[in-house]
């Protein structure tokens, strides 16, 4: 019976980030995890809200997926004018990374190279963080994430 885990991920993922992210999931399935997202695997009839707290507290883990969402190219951080462009994932991710740490699931974060800023910043949470190219196919197959994948599962929820 595969184990449920909690994706956070946005609905809408840009088009050439597809297939990576579906050889992620395949990934997880592989190592007998059953990856579950409110909005894409499971469809919510409370709140969003209710709803990822109603799954999280049923799967043995949580993975973060800072997948880009807003582009900044201009204006102003910190009283600071922003001269080097980047992303935001979606809010959602925050949100789901709190109630992660608050359930006291295991919490994987790989983020895109380009998304910054709250959980995807270094030091801000308890995790390492790991930033890929999300636009590669192949971005779940590389050597860290692999290790990561490997940890993060010997620290999953027991039964």
């Amino acid at each position: 019976m595969l184990k449920p885990v909690f994706v956070s991920q946005p609905s809408w993922v840009p088009p050439e980030h597809c297939s990576g992210l579906d050889n992620f999931r395949n990934l997880l399935r592989l190592r007998n995890l059953d990856p579950r997202t409110v909005g894409v695997t499971d469809l919510p009839s409370l709140s969003p809200l209710d709803e990822v707290i109603q799954l999280m507290e049923r799967c043995y883990g949580a993975i973060i997926l800072g997948i880009p969402q807003i582009e900044v190219q201009s204006g102003n951080l910190k009283g600071d004018e922003i001269t080097s462009p980047f992303s935001l994932g979606t809010e959602w991710n925050h949100i789901e990374a709190a109630l992660a740490y608050s359930l006291r699931l295991p919490v994987l974060v790989i983020h895109d190279v380009k998304v910054r800023r709250g959980i995807f910043d270094r030091g801000a949470a308890n995790a390492f963080i790991y930033g890929v190219d999300f636009s590669s196919d192949s971005w779940s197959l590389s050597d860290k994430i692999s290790g990561a994948l490997g940890a993060w599962c010997c620290r999953l929820k027991p039964e």
